[in-house]
């Protein structure tokens, strides 16, 4: 299901395309991925190249002042339809506020464009009430459920399709970071033949430089299903690779993976796609918990959940004196895969 940043941006894209402009744009938010597309589509449907020379700025907002940025705007454009400037790293500019005489009446033939990456523009003052009169899109980061489908819609907008597993391995591996997933998915579909049906884990291990054996989601997988022999199989390549794998991000995952098995006790009775929609996942994976469920009981989820706050303090240095973090890793992952072995009211640390 698409989030309303996802519907605001291929609505900003398809009237672009369309040439469809407004006077202003201002693009803020903490995913630069979206705000880079937005300016790259203007840049290239705004103007025809040879009227770039004389009617296309792009300056950065540590060296522009507000009132360059107001005379800049006010120019007429040179044998074009439209003038566009393109201020990148606007959340710099000194003082926004010294827009809103400009922002009240713009000129229609300039094509303004404001990259506020990593913040936004307060929209209860009165420069905030003015952007919102134009095109005003706030780029939120996706949220990790999310990023599995964004991954597969990116691979289909360039007309290839994509395993559900590759997708996961993908998402897992190179986390909720738009730019650098489609950094990494270009490169591979320059690599992976046109006329292969489908972009499998294979590809994605040869391409991406990730193993489709060795990473967290294997990791879950096989503490779900109680695979002792495999989770210390890929723990102890972690450990020896803790620069690849460090213990924070795993902690992290099975901190997400345990609380949707804990979620999955309350609602294991209701249809298999209004798990999946609850849990955020796949419907493909909703067996993967189930079988989870059957092997770690809530009260020993809570255990859980104890054990890996231990160790996340422990790795950061408190009541630990130096313990090596792939050691530490070993030690965590035996003990939640004997968890379900110690009596309910034993302690496990």
């Amino acid at each position: 299901m698409a989030n309303n940043t996802t519907i605001k941006f291929d609505q900003i894209i398809g009237d672009i395309h369309k040439r469809k402009f407004t006077p202003v744009y201002l693009l803020e938010g903490e995913e630069s991925f979206y705000i880079d597309e937005i300016t790259r589509e203007l840049e290239e449907k705004v103007l025809k190249p040879e009227e770039k020379s004389f009617n296309q700025t792009i300056a950065y907002g540590k060296d522009i002042s507000p009132l360059d940025i107001k005379m800049a705007a006010k120019r007429y454009p040179m044998m074009s339809e439209y003038q566009l400037i393109i201020i990148k790293e606007a959340q710099n500019i000194g003082d926004l506020d010294a827009l809103e005489d400009y922002l009240e009446n713009p000129l229609q033939t300039t094509i303004l464009v404001l990259c506020y990456k990593g913040k936004k523009v307060d929209k209860r003052k009165k420069v905030g009430k003015l952007f919102s009169k134009y095109t005003h899109f706030t780029s939120e980061r996706l949220r990790d459920y999310e990023v599995g489908a964004w991954i597969e819609k990116y691979i289909r907008s360039k007309g290839r399709n994509i395993d559900i597993k590759a997708v996961q391995l993908i998402s897992d591996f190179l986390g909720n970071d738009l730019g650098k997933i489609a950094n990494e998915v270009d490169k591979m579909l320059i690599n992976v033949k046109p006329e292969v049906p489908l972009i499998t884990e294979q590809h994605v291990e040869q391409n991406i430089g990730v193993s489709k054996d060795y990473n967290v989601f294997e990791l879950q997988r096989a503490i779900g299903q109680k695979n002792f022999n495999k989770a210390i199989q890929i723990t102890n390549y972690f450990a020896a690779n803790t620069k690849q794998h460090s213990i924070i991000p795993v902690i992290a995952n099975l901190f997400s993976f345990f609380s949707k098995v804990y979620t999955y006790h309350t609602i294991k009775n209701k249809p298999k796609k209004e798990v999946a929609l609850t849990l955020g996942i796949n419907e493909f994976f909703v067996d993967e918990y189930k079988q989870a469920s059957n092997h770690y009981h809530p009260a020993f989820i809570e255990r859980i959940f104890a054990c890996l706050k231990y160790y996340d303090l422990r790795s950061k240095g408190v009541n630990d004196t130096g313990t090596d973090e792939g050691q530490l890793m070993i030690e965590m992952v035996v003990k939640i895969l004997r968890i379900a072995e110690i009596p309910v009211q034993l302690k496990i640390v």
